[in-house]
């Protein structure tokens, strides 16, 4: 394969993991779990066929326990399937994979009260091959890891500000509650790139309430990925129509919220401030909001300017937390309001580096943007 086939590969790979990579200023107050439900009562649904351990696992939740796989094996879906025959069970990889899944419920269930602490991961940690010999060097757990996190002050860490100030904080630093909220419509036009290899033009149009869509402009044609407010899904050149998972659709609400800032407070119903982290060279407060379901979110916010450095959100899996990292910077100011002009979206194996060059807020956005092809 050339570079440009490698190219539109790792592009239409993105794509399909989720419009979550997308991003740019989150959450609408539309609740997840009524998200949850529209994907439900989709009428049509992918077909799987020779399901075995995951046989009673809901459709729209099989690419995401596979997505949770190859990140914590560092491998592909050849690893395991036959290319353009995913039933056939002809690689050994695939017989050995369902008794590792097996194995893995059972120590859940008769060892952690079926809370699901031992995953793929847990003895993978992106190879293959577990390794069984400990390492030098080792990074800490994502605070997610832990759906209780520590009193502060019980840590000694009693100078940190409360959750409020810190939002409050990240409100006037976009530009204020007002500027913020009439900011209806936004249009960007940049470029991107996949890890390595040559960047390619993109526009991100985003509306409200919470709809965005992201055309990526490839050499044999356009990528795009949309979300309407309730559902979302994805085009490569060429290719059929492919509705997001739920997963996505989780991550594409936050992205689309074009008043994230304000909307915080009222999207999470627990808001604790965790502790101070190095992010490259500013001092951030890690704030944890929670709901009482679904994945946690973790927000870095610059203790000195109160910008959003860094968000961390999980996708979950039936096998475990799929993570996004995404970094925000260049800040610059438009129309009164703070946009990060440089977006760098990590998942396990892939990036996505953005560098917008032009925005323009409230302008006309045709919704037949956001309308399904």
């Amino acid at each position: 394969m050339n570079n440009r086939g490698r190219c539109i590969l790792t592009v239409a790979r993105v794509v399909v993991l989720n419009l979550a990579w997308m991003f740019l200023l989150f959450l609408c107050g539309v609740g997840l779990r009524d998200a949850s439900m529209n994907a439900q009562e989709k009428a049509a649904q992918p077909k799987f066929k020779n399901l075995q351990v995951l046989k009673d696992v809901p459709p729209d939740h099989l690419i995401p326990a596979m997505q949770f796989i190859s990140a914590s094996l560092g491998v592909e879906c050849e690893f395991c399937h036959v290319r353009d025959a995913f039933d056939k069970d002809d690689k050994q990889s695939k017989q050995t994979a369902r008794r590792m899944i097996q194995m893995m419920f059972a120590l859940d269930a008769d060892q952690f009260h079926g809370e699901r602490a031992v995953t793929c991961y847990t003895c993978h940690r992106g190879a293959a091959k577990p390794v069984s010999i400990p390492m030098v060097d080792s990074t800490a757990p994502y605070v997610s890891e832990a759906r209780s996190a520590a009193n502060p002050a019980a840590q000694g860490r009693t100078n940190l500000p409360s959750a409020n100030d810190v939002i409050e904080k990240y409100i006037r630093a976009v530009g204020g509650a007002a500027a913020n909220q009439n900011v209806l419509s936004r249009v960007e036009s940049g470029t991107v790139s996949f890890g390595v290899g040559p960047g390619f033009p993109v526009d991100i149009l985003s509306k409200s309430p919470s709809r965005q869509a992201m055309i990526v402009h490839l050499p044999a044609g356009d990528s795009s990925t949309v979300f309407d407010g309730q559902n979302g899904w994805f085009r490569s050149p060429a290719g059929p129509v492919r509705d997001m998972t739920q997963e996505d659709i989780e991550g594409a609400k936050l992205d689309a919220d074009l008043q994230f800032p304000i909307n915080v407070k009222k999207t999470f119903q627990e808001l604790k401030v965790i502790r101070t982290e190095r992010i490259s060279d500013h001092d951030a407060i890690l704030l944890f909001p929670t709901n009482s379901s679904g994945p946690p979110l973790e927000l870095y916010l610059d203790r000195e300017t109160g910008l959003l450095l860094r968000q961390l959100r999980f996708g979950s899996s039936p096998l475990g937390l799929n993570p996004t990292q995404i970094d925000y910077g260049d800040y610059k100011t438009f129309d009164g309001v703070q946009v990060p002009l440089h977006l760098v979206i990590t998942r396990p194996n892939r990036t996505l580096n953005i560098h917008l060059l032009q925005v323009k807020q409230n302008v006309p956005v045709d919704d037949a943007k956001f309308a399904r092809p």
